[in-house]
């Protein structure tokens, strides 16, 4: 599945996604509900998980800060999430707060792939290092 087929840059994900594998770290959790994080138009969203209210994270579409952000989805997790046809993925990123909000950080390493027909989700960890898993979110101009 082609990267470039995986450009959205603003997904619309307001259901619950399902890992069957969990995420790394959390192997024992498995469902987590969407929800906007700040105003109407902000670009983060919250995933919290349903089985555990005190785990979640703030997510992003890469793309709304790396408009150049592009990899190669490997089949077997193409198959694993059942996507069929390239637009049905929804590509988002765990973002880490900082105390200073410029400090804020992104994991392009390890972007979370979903199948927005499904709402089966995968955390992917990218085979190179051209991106890392704690990229700037405040890049200099």
């Amino acid at each position: 599945m082609s990267h470039s087929s995986l450009l959205n840059p603003t997904p619309s994900i307001t259901a619950s996604l399902h890992f069957a594998a969990g995420l790394p770290g959390f192997p024992h959790l498995h469902d987590f509900v969407m929800s906007q994080w700040g105003k109407q138009d902000s670009p983060f969203m919250l995933m919290t998980s349903i089985d555990d209210s005190d785990v979640g994270f703030v997510v992003i579409s890469p793309f709304v800060f790396y408009p150049e952000y592009e990899f190669e989805l490997d089949k077997s997790t193409a198959q694993r999430l059942s996507l069929l046809d390239p637009t049905d993925a929804i590509v988002l990123c765990i973002v880490t707060l900082s105390d200073r909000p410029q400090d804020a950080t992104v994991n392009l390493l390890g972007p979370i792939v979903v199948n927005d027909r499904t709402c089966e989700a995968c955390q992917a960890v990218l085979p190179h290092a051209a991106y890392g898993a704690q990229a700037p979110l405040a890049r200099a101009a």
